[in-house]
């Protein structure tokens, strides 16, 4: 996690929200305003993470919906993510929050095989 946290603090134009519960941590999110492909008009949720002996309990859900708050309030309308291709639970989690998978493509630092997610941020309009 402290590498995870190391990289996204090193991108320009990253927001990192960390979420407590009882004076503990227990989640991180990491959003980015803008993409490193200039043609991508969208922000990223480049990271997020829950305590795993946490799950089940809605924090995820809270913290995902924090962070697509705080970039609608900064006027943006739709927000992306990337889901290794590898990692089912991760894609079942935002399917369920309402992303829909756009893309395929590897992850700009690794290249490993990912779904780019999408979802509209504001009512109306295609995601």
């Amino acid at each position: 996690m402290a590498r995870d946290l190391a990289h996204e603090l090193a991108t320009p134009h990253a927001e990192v929200l960390l979420a407590r519960s009882e004076g503990r941590l227990i989640g991180i999110a990491a959003a980015l305003a803008r993409h490193p492909d200039p043609a991508d008009p969208d922000p990223w949720i480049g990271l997020l993470m829950v305590d795993a002996r946490l799950h089940g309990r809605g924090h995820g859900r809270r913290l995902a919906a924090l962070v697509e708050d705080r970039l609608r309030a900064e006027g943006h309308t739709a927000v992306r993510l990337a889901v290794l291709d590898n990692n089912p639970k991760a894609l079942a989690f935002w399917t369920a929050l309402g992303y829909t998978t756009v893309a395929h493509r590897a992850d700009h630092r690794l290249g490993r095989p990912c779904a780019v997610l999408r979802k509209q941020l504001t009512d109306g309009g295609p995601s």
